[in-house]
């Protein structure tokens, strides 16, 4: 891929460089710039540790460890030049080594690496990245993932990785080209495998075998209710929720996609996560994107984007197909306050956005539910 400068009415191609000559060091530039930049090539990721390797009989390190919204555990490497014919196998043998962790041993490296002295939020950080209410070990770390960053990859490596790819192993490379101009260096990180046209129809194969996989599950008795997290990124207002009639989700379409279970008509009893129980009402509309979302208010019908309590986050992100938030209106049953929110010991602990709790999972939950909000069966 060429890149060009516009020149007074002209092209003027940039000349490529190499990092070497760039004098980027491969740990001590590139991999803290990717350490503390990640979230701008791939907002689902959180790092959660550097150099780690903690296990035994091994110096090995990975370069970055990180997790994904699904509680995947990702391995990063990084090489500045040519890959030659180990990277691969290296990131395989520190996936193998890392696919036993635990979420509370992912808490303790992310502890570490925030502030070896303090680190006392990274539980409540990581908890707060996955949207889970609560730890779950279960599902947490069910794949790992590996991701490679170079400057060049050879040919026995891109075979390895397309046949490791079709064997369904997650592994994603990035190369880096660098470019001078002037005293300013510019980097550019190009996915090349898969190519993005790829990974969008491999992401819709995967929501088909979600869907798949909820059928399956729904042969244990559906109890016939919805459940939904109402995120608690500071961004979100519930009061604005109880005021206007909605819920949402946003940070990408993980989150957003399972919005598309709450049908219209459907009982909906609302979670925010580490708060408890807020609301329970009826779906009146489809999911809708934010730039479409209107609300009615003193002055009339409009966006709700526009209104001035929406945060600027929210604001910010919503012409971006990829973090915009979605959402869905809703006629309320019964709210309450933050402040008085109903704590369920039998929390349905869940990581969607939305999802049809089971008999098993909610064995007793409903009728406590109904009690609490005032709801007569």
């Amino acid at each position: 891929m060429a890149f060009f400068e516009v020149i007074d009415d002209r092209l003027s191609r940039l000349v490529p460089t190499s990092l070497t000559d760039a004098q980027i060091r491969e740990r001590r530039d590139l991999q803290r710039l990717l350490r503390a930049h990640l979230n701008q090539l791939l907002p689902d990721l959180l790092v959660i540790s550097e150099e780690f390797g903690d296990w035994d009989d091994s110096k090995r390190r990975v370069d970055l460890l990180a997790v994904d919204r699904m509680g995947n555990l990702v391995v990063i490497e990084l090489k500045r030049g040519d890959t030659g014919h180990h990277m691969d196998l290296q990131s395989i043998r520190y996936a193998a080594m890392v696919s036993t962790m635990t979420f509370a041993q992912a808490v303790d490296a992310y502890r570490l690496f925030l502030d070896p002295g303090d680190g006392t939020r990274a539980q409540e950080m990581l908890l707060e990245f996955l949207q889970w209410s609560e730890p779950n070990e279960d599902d947490f770390a069910q794949d790992v993932r590996i991701i490679l960053f170079s400057e060049d990859f050879s040919r026995e490596l891109t075979s390895s990785v397309l046949w490791l790819r079709d064997k369904r192993v997650d592994i994603t490379c990035f190369r880096i080209n660098a470019y001078q101009l002037s005293d300013r260096l510019l980097l550019d990180f190009n996915q090349i495998i898969p190519l993005r046209e790829a990974e969008e129809f491999q992401v819709k194969v995967r929501d088909k075998q979600l869907v798949e996989n909820d059928a399956r599950r729904e042969r244990v008795p559906w109890n016939g209710e919805f459940y939904a997290n109402y995120g608690n990124d500071a961004a979100r207002s519930w009061e604005d929720a109880c005021k206007y009639g909605f819920i949402s989700a946003g940070g990408g379409h993980w989150f957003t996609r399972t919005l598309n279970l709450l049908t219209v008509g459907a009982r909906v009893w609302v979670n925010r996560p580490g708060v408890g129980y807020l609301g329970v009402g009826v779906v009146t509309g489809e999911p809708t994107p934010a730039l479409d979302f209107m609300v009615d208010t003193q002055q009339g019908r409009h966006r709700y984007i526009d209104l001035d309590t929406v945060n600027e986050v929210i604001r910010g992100h919503a012409d971006s197909p990829e973090t915009m938030e979605v959402f869905v209106p809703i006629k309320w049953l019964a709210t309450v306050p933050e402040t008085k929110a109903i704590r369920e010991p039998g929390l349905f602990g869940n990581q969607n956005s939305a999802a049809k709790p089971t008999v098993a999972s909610w064995p007793h939950t409903i009728e406590r539910l109904m009690d609490a909000f005032g709801l007569v069966g």
